[in-house]
C-alpha cells in the first residue's frame, strides 16, 4: 500500500508540469483555445497553438477574450459577460510572421492641395495581399472658381490646367519597400489626362447708332487637353487604424494642348491628402 501511495504521488509530480504549462484563452463566444500567449496589446492577443511543432503565430480581436489563465495560475478577464467556456478550438486567424499587424487594403482620400485650386480631388487606392504593391486611381473635378481671363500663354510654369481645370483622371502604381507600418513611404509612376478651360479675346467691329463701325472686343472660352506623367515619392502617417494624412511629390512631363498651340515643358506636382482606410 505503501508503494502504491509513493507510485501515484510521483506520477501526479510528472504530471503536473504538463496540466499547467500552457496558457488557456477563455473567449467570449464559450470557446477556449490551449496556447501559449505571445503578446497582448490595445486590440489583439497573440499566440501560438500549446503543444505544436508548427510555429505559427496566431491572433484574435482582444474584445473576443473573456479571459486567459495563465500557467501560473493567474487569471486575467477582459470581457465577463458571457458565461463559461468548455469547447477547445484549433485555430485562429493567423499572422504573418515579421508583421506588425493585419493592414487594410483600401483607402479612399481626399488631395487637400487642389483646393486652394478650386479643385475637388479624391483617389481610391487598393494595397495587395503583400503590402508592398498598390494601384491608386485619381479622379478630379474643377469647380471653376479661380477663371483665367487672360489670353492663352505657354510661358513656363503657367498652366490653365490647374486653376481651370474641368475634369482629369490618371492610374498610378506604387511600391512599399518595407511594407504597411504606422509611418511608412512609397514611390511610383503615375499618368494623367484631362481637360481644362482658356480664354482668347477677339475684336470685331460692329455698327453702332449712328451708322459707324466701333470695334468690340469678344471674350471667347475655350478647351484645351492636358497629358501627364511622372515619377513620385510620397509617405503616410497613420493617425489611428482607419485614418491617415500623407504627402506626395512628382516630378516630370506634362503636356497641353489648344487650338492655339501645343507644348510640352518639365512640370511638378504636390499633394497633401487625408485618407481613410477600411
Amino acid at each position: 500500500m505503501k508503494n502504491l501511495r509513493n507510485f501515484c504521488i510521483l506520477i501526479t509530480l510528472l504530471i503536473s508540469p504538463r496540466l499547467f504549462s500552457q496558457d488557456m484563452i477563455y473567449k467570449t463566444d464559450e470557446t477556449s483555445i490551449s496556447a501559449k500567449v505571445l503578446e497582448i496589446n490595445a486590440t489583439s492577443v497573440k499566440y501560438k497553438l500549446f503543444n505544436k511543432t508548427n510555429e505559427t503565430v496566431f491572433e484574435i480581436p482582444k474584445n473576443s477574450v473573456r479571459y486567459i489563465q495563465y500557467e501560473n495560475g493567474v487569471k486575467e478577464f477582459y470581457n465577463t459577460s458571457s458565461k463559461s467556456v468548455v469547447v477547445e478550438v484549433p485555430h485562429e486567424t493567423p499572422v504573418e510572421k515579421g508583421s506588425n499587424k493585419k493592414f487594410l487594403k483600401n483607402i479612399i482620400a481626399l488631395n487637400c492641395f487642389d483646393m486652394f485650386f478650386t479643385n475637388a480631388s479624391f483617389s481610391y487606392e487598393r494595397i495587395f495581399n503583400s503590402g508592398n504593391i498598390s494601384l491608386k486611381v485619381p479622379v478630379s473635378l474643377g469647380l471653376q472658381g479661380k477663371p483665367n481671363t487672360q489670353d492663352y500663354t505657354s510661358e513656363f510654369g503657367q498652366t490653365q490646367f490647374l486653376q481651370n481645370r474641368n475634369w482629369a483622371g490618371g492610374l498610378e502604381l506604387n511600391i512599399y519597400p518595407f511594407g504597411q507600418t504606422r509611418q511608412t513611404f512609397y514611390l511610383g509612376l503615375s499618368g494623367m489626362v484631362g481637360s481644362f478651360n482658356y480664354f482668347r479675346d477677339s475684336t470685331t467691329y460692329v455698327m453702332n447708332a449712328y451708322n459707324n463701325y466701333v470695334p468690340v472686343i469678344v471674350h471667347n472660352k475655350n478647351t484645351g487637353a492636358h497629358y501627364s506623367g511622372m515619377v513620385h515619392l510620397g509617405g503616410n502617417i497613420r493617425l489611428s487604424d482607419n485614418f491617415l494624412f500623407g504627402t506626395k511629390l512628382g516630378i516630370g512631363f506634362k503636356r497641353e494642348e489648344t487650338n492655339l498651340q501645343d507644348y510640352t515643358l518639365p512640370t511638378l506636382q504636390f499633394d497633401f491628402n487625408l485618407g481613410y482606410r477600411f
